[in-house]
């Protein structure tokens, strides 16, 4: 009798730690699959929290890929992923066809950023080291061709041709820097400009063409580049794509940065959870990591 009580306990015991066991895999770590979609400036901030978050969530995966802004929204709209990434809010078209799918568009700040204009090095250096300082018009006007050589530009620089590079349609920051520098004066980008597909590519492209203008989001300037100190216009005082000037609200080409789902995530999803990871302390420190400005 005392040995079946003793099996009995024993077998009891062991069930509980199966359950046990059974309860943490099942429901005691998160498990599931994100797919992320879009933007090429929001692309390294997402890259590297899915790293983090899935190793602190083994059982989850998160998938991420770029494309620009445009990709991510349409994506999102046909379901193909369950969190796009921006770095502008939708268009008109983008919410039309959101509504006609029955897809609502929620917005969701995780950063701010900065439009950096930059320039090969060997423009600074014809100035002597000194700063390229330009207005948003002048900018405008390099970029629609009716500026064509430097010298038109500062009296200062050689007669060299402006290779002016841009972003492919669609791009996030291909439209915010329009909405700044070409939209408001009634100015279009050159149709020889060169088209670059994603931050990365943009700035090597500057980077290794003497005498080239581009754009980039602040988290992918390096010192390969030379970002221009801008104003708003003649006369204005001119501001450099700083964390400071972006947080003061004085540089002129400044956005949020956004993940997009269609409508509020459920509460305690997986979607809910990743989200309020980038929002975390740790997920803006890794914002801040990757040259961007957190929230805080």
């Amino acid at each position: 009798m005392r040995k079946s009580v003793i099996a009995i306990v024993g077998a009891i015991i062991v069930l509980g730690i199966l359950l046990g066991s059974c309860y943490r895999f099942l429901w005691g770590e998160r498990g599931g699959k994100l797919v992320i979609m879009g933007s090429t400036t929001v692309l390294p901030i997402v890259e590297h929290c899915a790293r983090v978050y899935m190793e602190e969530n083994p059982r989850v995966e998160v998938r991420v890929s770029g494309g620009g802004s445009g990709v991510g929204y349409a994506n999102l709209i046909d379901g193909v992923c369950d969190i796009a990434m921006a770095s502008r809010p939708p268009k008109e078209e983008e919410i039309k066809r959101a509504e006609e799918r029955g897809v609502e568009l929620t917005l969701h700040e995780i950063a701010l950023d900065a439009v950096a204009v930059v320039v090969h090095p060997s423009v600074v250096e014809s100035l002597g080291g000194e700063p390229l300082k330009l207005t948003l018009e002048m900018v405008g006007r390099i970029f629609s061709g009716e500026l064509r050589y430097w010298d038109e530009v500062d009296g200062r620089l050689p007669h060299m041709e402006i290779v002016v590079f841009t972003r492919e349609p669609g791009s996030g920051t291909r439209e915010t820097f329009e909405e700044a520098c070409l939209k408001p004066f009634g100015f279009e980008v050159r149709a020889d400009a060169s088209v670059q597909h994603g931050n990365p590519a943009m700035r090597d492209a500057v980077a290794k063409t003497p005498y080239s203008i581009g754009y980039i989001g602040m988290g992918f300037i390096t010192s390969d580049v030379v970002p221009l100190p801008l104003a708003e216009a003649e006369g204005k005082p001119h501001y450099e794509p700083t964390e400071g000037n972006v947080r003061a609200g004085v540089y002129p080409i400044m956005r949020y940065l956004y993940l997009v789902t269609d409508g509020e995530p459920k509460p305690g999803s997986l979607i809910e959870e990743f989200i309020d990871f980038i929002l975390s302390p740790e997920g803006q420190e890794i914002v801040e990591e990757e040259g961007f400005i957190s929230l805080g």
